[in-house]
């Protein structure tokens, strides 16, 4: 079981497919790419505050391992800590930089993988909008668009899940 938190634009209003593209959902838990990858994850999130932050910190540990006389020796596990504590805070940081650029929490949800994640949330946020699932799939139709958070599908296609007929 995993849980997202979702997000949304504080002052969104207007159609109800372009808010249900502009949702963010952000994974609970460790963030194992910012691990790995930090820049590259701060980069594809657009967290510029947070990368300069993280710079910082880096170049400012390794400015203190190198004029302290200890060098090489601790730099490496103390970078690799560093890297695992900024892992660990990862999604808390994409949540507040998210924050501070207008979003707000709607609520978690929880589910198998991100697709009934966002199935869960879409059927109940567009239900509380006064829209059933057709209507977005409507619009998404009538637009050209296969994005959104029901894909289209064809008559032709067999339907598993929760719903029984093609195209409901």
């Amino acid at each position: 079981m995993v849980t997202y938190t979702v997000h949304e634009r504080e002052d969104e209003s207007g159609d109800i497919s372009d808010r249900a593209d502009k949702i963010v959902f952000v994974k609970e838990g460790y963030a194992w790419i910012a691990l790995v990858m930090p820049l590259l994850w701060l980069l594809y999130h657009g967290m510029w505050l947070v990368l300069a932050s993280f710079v910082a910190v880096m170049v400012a540990l390794q400015g203190v391992f190198s004029l302290s006389g200890i060098g090489e020796d601790i730099a490496g596990p103390a970078t690799f800590v560093i890297s695992a504590m900024f892992a660990l805070l990862a999604n808390d940081l994409r949540r507040w930089t998210l924050g501070l650029r207008g979003y707000r929490l709607v609520e978690p949800v929880s589910g198998r993988d991100l697709e009934e994640c966002e199935t869960r949330f879409f059927t109940d946020w567009l239900a509380a909008q006064g829209h059933s699932t057709k209507s977005i799939k409507r619009v998404h139709k009538a637009s050209g668009s296969q994005a959104g958070p029901f894909p289209a599908r064809s008559d032709t296609e067999d339907v598993i899940g929760i719903f029984p007929e093609p195209g409901r």
